[in-house]
C-alpha cells in the first residue's frame, strides 16, 4: 500500500469515537485527512485497481467537481465515513496492519 495511504490510516486511528464525540479539532483532522486521501488516491497508478470501484468513482467524480458528490462530502460525518470505509477495507485485506 502506498505510503501516503498508510499514513492516512495511522492518523485515522487517532479519530476513534469521532461520531460520538465530535469536536471542532477532530473535524479539522477529518477534513485534512479527507483532502489528503483524495489527493493521494487520485495520484495512484495501477494500485488504484486493487481497491473497490466505489473509491475510484467517488474520488474521480469529486476531483472532477461533480456537484452532487461535492455537496454530499461537505458533511464532515460523510467524509469520516468514507475514511472509515477505506481504513476498514485496508485492514480486512491486510494491506494495512494497525498498531
Amino acid at each position: 500500500m502506498h505510503n501516503c495511504l498508510v499514513n492516512i490510516c495511522k492518523e485515522f486511528e487517532e479519530l476513534k469515537g469521532f461520531l460520538k464525540n465530535q469536536t471542532s479539532e477532530k473535524e479539522l483532522v477529518v477534513d485534512r485527512l479527507f483532502s489528503k486521501f483524495i489527493e493521494c488516491f487520485s495520484d495512484l497508478k495501477e494500485e488504484k485497481l486493487e481497491y473497490p470501484n466505489e473509491f475510484r468513482v467517488d474520488v474521480r467524480l469529486y476531483k472532477d467537481g461533480d456537484k452532487a458528490l461535492v455537496n454530499k462530502f461537505k458533511d464532515v460525518q460523510i467524509r469520516y465515513l468514507m475514511l472509515s470505509d477505506f481504513y476498514d477495507f485496508a485492514r480486512l485485506t491486510k494491506k494495512y496492519k494497525s498498531k
